[in-house]
């Protein structure tokens, strides 16, 4: 059920007006009617609202006590006291170092950055974004892959970093995590408090609100599923048509259909779409999936030098084969995940990562089916295919430094150990990625777009700077368990998760290295992109790409959950006050409210990768 709290700073209500809000809050509500912050007509002329200040250090101290959100059997006591959000302004020393992410492309210029504490500092900052008319964006963690936050010019960006709170409420027992927390911080807590865990992601420093959101998976996907399978509730901060700022709390159990319909867009639905996610309710421990005890982990490397045409097509082939082979929920080898990652020629290798949490055996399977090719395989001049010795991985590849292990040599840790042997970031540099789901094994031509476009002439000042690569990565398995329409995320039938990298670090090579990836992405789906057909399914929102054509929204969320996404957008943020490049569009009933708020604040939330 939604929750409603209001801002020391709202104008003092008439006694009849008091009684009156409070006869409203003991029955469920539209979000029209959620008056947490007064809009611009509402402030007393003796409380302004402040402004950040473009030349100084501003910190808005309106000694607000906000208390959490009530479970659903009772409320708590527990308070939480805001002195506001801190702002970050051009002339002092951090606003480099935050007006900035992961991906160097993007450096914003916003006249501030707020550094938010707690859920009523974000819907303060929200507040003044409506006031001063300021484009708004939202950073969890900073590794959105597109400018959907930095893409602000003398606007705000509302920074929840701080905000890493894990606690397990008190009456329900479900473990709450603020929206600010980085998935490292997520695991460590959860293992070490609670002997559980999520299915996240493997970037340590990937922030939860944006990976949670577009529906974030990790090493432990097969297994268990995708992270949002274990969410409960969110709490959200949205903006109504009157342009009043509310504070949320739905679930799947809320009684109101529209709150289960925001619930259902938060799950999946991508972030910077409704509003910012503050809070999110997971099961209770001991519902939650059960830390692994152990983890094998396997790394090994071809060399392209001895790698040909037909053992390069003969491992994609095994590749697709086994996971097609092995992507039933309860298949026994769900607790095996792998990345395959194809580097260009230039890089000198390709790698293969696998991770195994219940030490099953089907890593020797796989590479005993990989290194033996049967005798009716033929390589050229119909001599029979030996596959070229696997060496260990010595090379960085994107993101995926070398491990120092093979197959041969795996090592065995406790799992958090594991979590963080394999949790790494990459230097940060420019880049670009773009993404296809697989249900089905690479047909011939796919195999021949990658081996061609592996080998392409990139010719970049300084020589080299230039790392592409396709990385592959496992899938199925209990992802595979849901329907479609369970969740934000229609892409349950998978068997293995596509992501096309570039990196480079200076300028003068964008058009070289944005040249490449995007031709070899048009070589292998055309104009189009990888529309769903029965081998590909579209593509996943946390890899955001603006290249993507006119039916981005049908290979993020297909036809069906864009139109329910658009549902969800004309009840919760019917100004279109939360917005990107590629958000959520109103219906187009609504183009009309659209066009007619494109010179209001404008907030997204970054899509958090991994």
């Amino acid at each position: 059920m939604s929750e409603r709290k209001a801002g020391k700073g709202a104008s003092t209500r008439k006694d009849t007006e008091k009684k009156k809000k409070k006869a409203k809050s003991s029955s469920s509500s539209t979000p029209s009617d959620r008056d947490i912050l007064p809009s611009s007509s509402s402030v007393s002329s003796s409380t302004p609202v402040p402004v950040p200040s473009t030349n100084s250090l501003f910190i808005f101290n309106s000694n607000v006590t906000t208390p959490p959100p009530p479970s659903s059997s009772s409320s708590t006591t527990e308070t939480t006291t805001s002195s506001g959000p801190v702002s970050i302004i051009p002339c002092m020393p951090a606003y480099p170092s935050l007006s900035r992410g992961f991906n160097q492309r993007f450096v914003g210029s916003p006249s501030s950055i707020m550094v938010c504490n707690n859920a009523q500092d974000v819907v303060t900052a929200v507040h003044w974004g409506l006031e001063t008319n300021a484009q708004v964006t939202v950073r969890c963690g900073g590794h959105c892959y597109e400018d959907f936050v930095t893409n602000n010019n003398n606007g705000m960006i509302i920074d929840l970093n701080p905000m890493d709170n894990i606690s397990q409420d008190p009456i329900t027992k479900e473990i709450c995590i603020e929206g600010g927390s980085t998935l490292w911080n997520v695991y460590n807590r959860l293992c070490r408090e609670y002997g559980a865990t999520l299915p996240g992601g493997s970037c340590y420093s990937v922030g939860i609100g944006g990976h949670l959101t577009g529906g974030g998976y990790g090493f432990l996907s097969r297994k268990y599923g995708l992270i949002i399978d274990y969410l409960s509730r969110v709490e959200i901060v949205t903006v109504a048509r009157d342009n009043t700022v509310h504070m949320n709390v739905v679930g799947k159990d809320s009684i109101d259909p529209n709150e289960q319909l925001l619930f259902w867009a938060c799950c999946g639905g991508g972030g910077g779409n409704f509003g910012i996610v503050t809070r999110f309710w997971f099961r209770k421990p001991e519902d939650l999936p059960p830390v692994p005890s152990m983890a094998t982990i396997y790394s090994i490397a071809w060399n392209w030098t001895e790698l040909c045409y037909d053992s390069f097509s003969w491992l994609l082939s095994c590749y697709g084969n086994f996971f097609k082979e092995h992507s039933a929920p309860d298949d026994p080898s769900v607790g095996l995940f792998t990345t395959l990652v194809l580097g260009h020629m230039k890089s000198g290798q390709i790698a293969l990562t696998m991770q195994d949490v219940d030490q099953s055996g089907h890593v020797e399977a796989f590479m005993q089916r990989v290194m033996s090719p049967p005798s009716h395989v033929k390589a050229a001049g119909g001599r029979k295919l030996i596959m070229p010795r696997f060496v260990r991985h010595t090379v960085p590849l994107g993101y995926h430094a070398p491990l120092g292990v093979t197959a041969n040599e795996p090592l065995v840790y406790p799992w958090l150990e594991a979590t963080q042997y394999l949790n790494s970031s990459g230097p940060n540099r420019r880049g670009k990625y773009k993404s296809a789901y697989m249900n089905d094994v690479f047909p011939q031509a796919q195999i021949d777009a990658i081996w061609t476009s592996l080998q392409a002439q990139v010719t970049t000042s300084p020589c080299g700077d230039f790392d592409g690569l396709l990385q592959i990565d496992s899938y199925g398995g209990m992802i595979n368990k849901k329907k479609s329409s369970d969740t934000a995320i229609p892409q349950r039938s998978s068997i293995m998760k596509l992501q096309y990298q570039v990196y480079w670090y200076y300028t003068q090579n964008d058009d070289a290295c944005l040249g490449w990836i995007r031709n070899f992405y048009n070589l292998m789906y055309g104009p189009n992109g990888p529309v769903s057909d029965g081998v590909v399914d579209g593509c996943y929102i946390n890899y955001p790409d603006v290249d993507l054509g006119p039916n981005w929204s049908t290979l993020y969320y297909g036809d069906e959950g864009y139109k329910k996404l658009q549902s969800a957008k004309a009840v919760w943020d019917p100004n279109n006050v939360f917005r990107h490049n590629q958000s959520v569009q109103l219906p187009s009933s609504s183009s009309s409210s659209s066009s007619s708020s494109s010179s209001s604040s404008s907030t997204s939330l970054s899509s958090e990768q991994r």
